[in-house]
């Protein structure tokens, strides 16, 4: 009797956790009605996200796609965005013309279409996991075809199929990065076909450069990140699990409760799928990607993935989860989640032209679109208050790089860590102030720049030259971020320690104002150069929002040998925009009109051993090119930065250390290399 009752109510446990309904969770304080949404606002661009919407059943259509296609209905601006974000055919892709699930893979493609029928706007597609089930980049291709032939030049299927990542330029201050996430999280040995036709990235590790390279040129601008697989998520994937899935651990509905709680526990974890959060490839993409983005003032994720509609906020960073376009499954608000809908429907997400940005998430309540939450996702970007900054400025200023302080070591401390230049980084020395409105003519600030350790602004002239603002002082704390700890924000942490004082001291093995005496000793080799000059930049009204980080303090200048640099004695006189290294190679391998002055190159990279530029990786050289009356192109080769020559790392450390590591056969190998 006493086990019938315990089976009698686990049976209606089971029934009643079955027939629950599915209610929005919002985080305490968050509004659930009259969320404030700026309708007087102008719109720049409005992007309509649907993820997972592969599964409408035959003869029907989901409910996120009903309430998507009342929405849509009723949208008559041309040069929106409807993403759809990954998962697009359930189970498995799109299989072979003639395969007998092919009729339902179709069916399931042109329910997520017909949602989309009256709308005459741009079509993102981004492929899923289970987009590429079937046989991997020629399932995803079949897709894609099909996708063409119905929506022609609406279609925009990115990325290229096989490839990681693709940049779309939305307008002038919405700039678009999609990531083939299942492209990242996929054993490629599986798929000799993937990174074939890409053009420069062809590995993971390429794929997160060029995202951190595209943040910082898109600094000033709204920036979004598509991908399938959310970077943070409070769902299934994410570990989060109801009553019903310990009961009913698969998608085929059998109940198997102890079993299924057992599942769990290993799947919440082990991480034993690539498609949880918990797995470790997966949990090493969020950590990259979340320690690239930290400091974006601007930046969104979107994905799909999780069926359902999430709202987090994890730091700085922003995440919107629209997977529910076909599927509704367990979600909750957990630590960062403000808004969670395990229910179908889908988000539109609106970038007004005062770079301000909100969420809408959307369900279905008798087959129409229902509004459930809205957010501001960032605020108007605010200026910097520059009303009482000096407009006017003497000619010079007499300043040091580092205070005196700094500088001031003892007898014990020189002796491990060596004299360097650390007196000159200390010594006060008078400089020409540099006043933006008159320096070359007048220049405007464009961006922030800068690499693993340097602070600097990109300007521009009135000719639209760029050239190179950095600060002569290197940021210790930015180092250690860069190099050391990729996959986790670590600045705040090593601030105002030993560590970070104990670099900041190692910078001084650079000579401070050594470059000064390249450009000439270029000259004198037939070597091309860029012209840097050293200022003190007072923080004034042309330094507008940067002089939140920029500004009294001292500052080499240095031109940008790219584009708008054509006929520049010192950089060979090109006749055409001057290439990237990137650039270079691409041309070389695309025609045979292109060649690489050999001979130059090694006069240069001589050079860098006369002076003792260690520091020499391939952004660090522009190459000249120049066409000849036949037609024929010559790269040459333009060595800029040089930060680094004359370095002096004396001291016992460093003595010992060249000991251990410097064998007399390497000695005697590199003296051959000189002598011939």
């Amino acid at each position: 009797m006493k086990k019938n009752n315990i089976f009698l109510t686990f049976l209606v446990l089971i029934l009643l956790y079955g027939c629950a309904t599915t209610k929005p969770k919002y985080r305490d304080g968050e509004p659930k009605e009259d969320f404030g949404y700026p309708h007087e606002k102008e719109i720049d661009k409005s992007f309509y996200l649907l993820g997972d919407g592969g599964y409408s059943l035959p003869g029907g259509t989901s409910k996120g796609l009903v309430a998507l296609k009342d929405y849509m209905d009723s949208v008559k601006v041309k040069d929106n965005y409807t993403m759809f974000m990954g998962d697009n055919i359930y189970p498995v892709g799109m299989p072979e013309e003639g395969a007998p699930t092919r009729e339902e893979a179709e069916y399931r493609l042109d329910a997520q279409l017909d949602a989309i029928e009256k709308y005459d706007g741009n079509v993102i597609v981004i492929p899923g996991n289970h987009d590429w089930y079937n046989k991997g980049i020629p399932g995803l291709e079949r897709q894609a075809g099909y996708l063409q032939e119905k929506l022609g030049d609406q279609l925009i299927w990115t990325p290229e199929i096989g490839c990681g990542m693709e940049i779309i330029e939305v307008s002038d201050d919405i700039q678009l990065i999609v990531i083939d996430s299942q492209w990242y999280l996929t054993n490629w040995d599986n798929h000799p076909l993937v990174n074939k036709d890409c053009a420069e990235i062809k590995t993971r590790e390429a794929m997160f450069l060029e995202v951190e390279s595209e943040l910082k040129k898109s600094q000033n601008k709204t920036v979004i990140i598509a991908l399938h697989h959310p970077l943070y998520t409070n769902g299934v994937h994410g570990g989060q699990y109801n009553f019903n899935q310990h009961i009913y651990p698969s998608q085929k509905k059998i109940p198997v409760p102890i079993l299924g709680s057992l599942a769990s526990l290993i799947r919440t974890t082990g991480g034993v799928s690539i498609q949880d959060a918990q797995n470790e490839r997966y949990k090493s993409m969020v950590q990259r990607l979340e320690t690239i983005g930290k400091d974006a003032e601007r930046l969104i994720f979107i994905s799909g993935h999780e069926h359902s509609l999430q709202y987090i906020q994890n730091g700085n960073i922003k995440q919107i989860v629209s997977g529910a376009g076909s599927k509704g499954t367990y979600v909750s608000l957990s630590n960062d989640g403000l808004f969670a809908y395990g229910d179908q429907g889908f988000a539109v997400y609106d970038v007004f032209k005062d770079g301000s940005s909100w969420v809408s998430f959307y369900g279905n309540e008798n087959n129409k679109a229902k509004l459930l939450y809205q957010k501001e996702v960032h605020p108007a970007p605010a200026g910097y208050d520059i009303s009482n900054l000096p407009e006017e400025f003497p000619e010079t200023v007499t300043t040091s790089i580092y205070p005196e302080e700094e500088t001031d070591k003892g007898d014990f401390f020189k002796t491990v860590w060596g004299e360097r230049y650390r007196e000159l980084y200390g010594t006060p020395v008078n400089l020409k102030v540099a006043n933006l409105d008159s320096l070359y003519g007048g220049l405007e600030p464009m961006r922030m720049g800068g690499g693993h350790q340097t602070i600097s602004l990109r300007v521009k002239d009135s000719l639209d030259r760029e050239y190179n603002l950095r600060r002569i002082r290197k940021s210790a704390v930015q180092y250690i971020q860069a190099v050391a700890f990729k996959d986790r924000p670590v600045e705040e942490k090593f601030e105002n320690t030993i560590a970070e004082d104990l670099l900041n001291d190692l910078y001084t093995a650079s000579h401070p104002y050594a470059f000064l005496a390249i450009p000439t000793m270029s000259s004198a080799l037939g070597i091309y150069h860029t012209n840097p000059e050293v200022f003190y930049l007072p923080r004034q009204k042309a330094l507008e929002k940067y002089n939140a980080v920029h500004g009294d303090a001292v500052y080499m200048i240095e031109e940008r040998p790219e584009e708008n640099w054509m006929g520049k004695e010192s950089f060979g006189k090109p006749n055409h925009d001057i290439q990237s290294t990137s650039g270079m190679f691409e041309r070389l391998r695309r025609d045979e009109k292109y060649s690489l002055n050999e001979e130059a190159y090694v006069r240069a990279r001589i050079f860098d051993m006369l002076i003792g530029d260690w520091d020499r990786h391939q952004d660090q050289w522009r190459w000249a090119e120049i066409e000849d009356e036949e037609g024929n192109r010559t790269f040459e080769p333009i060595p800029r930065d040089r930060d680094q020559v004359f370095s002096n790392f004396d001291g016992a450390f460093f003595g010992t250390l060249r000991a251990l590591a410097t064998s007399p056969n390497s000695l005697q190998f590199m003296e051959m290399i000189l002598r011939t």
